[in-house]
């Protein structure tokens, strides 16, 4: 495989990940952690507070050897070693990591982090290798000849070049290709919505990153994480077309880009991908969705987009939950979006002439007593990136069919208001959130209930999070049936700042919504 690559002019870097994501070598060395096992190897994707302990020599000794073997099988410059999402929990609790923390003068578990990854570097370095670590080892000092690489926020590349480090841009919004490349993916995917179209609006050059810093600043590149990707077909479906996208990115520069010109390019080279018989996503031919509040509440207007002009949209609406569930409606074709007043399923794509161009894309909309009322929120989500407006928290859609859903806010607490339209009876109001990577599940729901508006009276609060498939979970306040056509809603956040010992500690904590039910 190495010298595959070096025949293309490709140099392969491996990556062996320390001191967090090791849970694996642990299972099998179960010396080398803080607790000493037993461990167990993770099978879907998270973080762990199993890492290796820092305080035990025998670690090192173990890395060490590991590396040896990979420098043996990798001619290239450079290793990579990880250093992402490590847990101090245990570092905390471990005598011998805090004696290593006492015996060497440092401050605390960040400077222990960093102690690690100086070792491994200053090993390398007497290696002729140079070390690559993921933005978090910026985390109690670098090590004095270390690349960085920049997957959670810009900034920690500046400040790595500032300190006269080389860095490489992966952001993970723009080039994480494990993350959904259409509204509604049919494969499990992690986190947000990255349509080819968002990659190729990425510019690795921050505008506020130092003129004369740009030697710096080695390039970007795309990143594959494959915990749900078990065949090389599935990683093509990834990949493809997202990483020509990220390539003429990297080859231009921005002011020569063109997204109507890159668009007419991509069409020739889907025909490329036919003659290779890649199994590249159709998504850029997919629908576009909208769900929008009628005029009078009654229900959700469904509104549907093709990207490509010259072409017609097929749908079938098929009611759920009583005998029409056992037939599709005939198939219709699109002129004005579709009113839907029930649980239903809506397929639908794109034609032009008799072939079928796009993906077929499903819409399942779920009604409540909320579903396409009015909705007032206190204050705005902090972020356009977890921000579809109030209306999406009560348009029947809940993120297993549309993963950017979700509304967020950093540090502060969630309000929000409907109006069901007129005085109607009540006992139950859903509220349905997440915990993944800085975001976590609210500490408190409250509702309180008014039938003008205006004098609002508590009925009732819930602190349980009833947890579901992956990260999200539901928030669930039951009360005394009542009376009431307002509904207030207030989440109330678990953190201000992420506490010591979790994941990106010191950092705003986010909180996020992408749906309230009320019944």
């Amino acid at each position: 495989m190495v010298q595959y690559a070096a025949n293309r002019y490709i140099t392969i870097i491996p990556t062996i990940e320390m001191p967090g994501h090791s849970v694996a070598a642990l299972a099998s060395y179960p010396s080398l952690g803080c607790t000493g096992g037993p461990y167990k190897v993770q099978e879907t994707w998270s973080t762990s507070d199993d890492v290796y302990c820092a305080g035990n020599d025998s670690t090192f000794v173990f890395l060490q050897d590991v590396l040896n073997e990979v420098i043996q099988l990798f001619p290239g410059k450079y290793i990579a070693i990880g250093g992402d999402e490590v847990s101090k929990t245990l570092w905390k609790k471990c005598l011998k990591c805090q004696k290593r923390i006492k015996d060497n003068n440092l401050k605390d578990e960040g400077e222990l982090q960093s102690y690690f990854i100086k070792r491994i570097e200053k090993y390398l370095n007497a290696k002729g290798k140079q070390l690559i670590g993921a933005d978090e080892i910026l985390e109690g000092g670098l090590p004095p000849n270390v690349t960085v690489a920049i997957w959670r926020d810009e900034q920690y590349g500046i400040d790595a070049v500032n300190q006269n480090h080389q860095v490489i841009m992966i952001p993970e919004k723009y080039v994480f290709l494990n993350y959904s490349q259409t509204l509604i993916e049919d494969s499990i995917t992690i986190g947000r919505y990255t349509s080819v179209e968002k990659i190729y609006g990425y510019e690795p050059v921050p505008e506020n990153f130092p003129a004369g810093k740009l030697k710096l600043l080695l390039g970007a590149q795309g990143m594959v994480w494959t915990e749900y990707m078990n065949n090389p077909k599935m990683i093509e479906y990834m990949m493809f077309p997202r990483l020509s996208a990220l390539s003429e990115v990297l080859w231009s520069f921005k002011e020569n880009r063109s997204w109507i010109k890159f668009e007419k390019k991509l069409l020739t080279q889907f025909k490329r991908y036919d003659l290779w018989k890649a199994n590249y996503s159709k998504a850029y031919f997919d629908l576009k969705t909208n769900v929008l509040p009628t005029e009078n509440g009654d229900g959700v207007y469904l509104a549907l987009e093709s990207p490509i002009k010259n072409t017609r949209i097929v749908y079938q609406v098929k009611t759920m939950g009583n005998d029409k569930d056992k037939q599709q409606d005939k198939n219709s074709i699109y002129t004005k979006p579709i009113k839907i007043t029930a649980n239903s399923n809506v397929r639908a794509w794109v034609m032009i002439g008799n072939k079928r161009l796009s993906n077929e894309i499903t819409k399942n909309i779920y009604f409540n007593k909320a579903t396409g009322k009015k909705i007032l929120l206190a204050k705005n989500p902090s972020s356009d990136t977890y921000n579809l407006g109030a209306f999406s928290l009560v348009d029947g859609v809940l993120s297993e069919e549309n993963r950017p859903q979700w509304l967020g806010w950093r540090s502060e607490d969630i309000e929000a208001t409907i109006d069901l339209g007129k005085a109607q009876m009540i006992s139950r109001v859903n509220f349905h959130t997440r915990q993944v990577n800085r975001h976590y599940f609210p500490q408190a729901i409250e509702v309180f209930v008014s039938t003008d508006g205006n004098a609002f009276t508590l009925a009732g609060k819930s602190t349980e999070v009833v947890k579901n498939e992956l990260y999200m979970g539901n928030m669930t306040v039951i009360f005394s049936p009542t009376t009431a056509r307002y509904i207030k809603v207030v989440a109330s956040k678990r953190y201000n700042k992420i506490p010591e010992g979790k994941q990106d500690a010191g950092h705003d904590a986010w909180m996020s919504v992408d749906e309230i039910q009320v019944n």
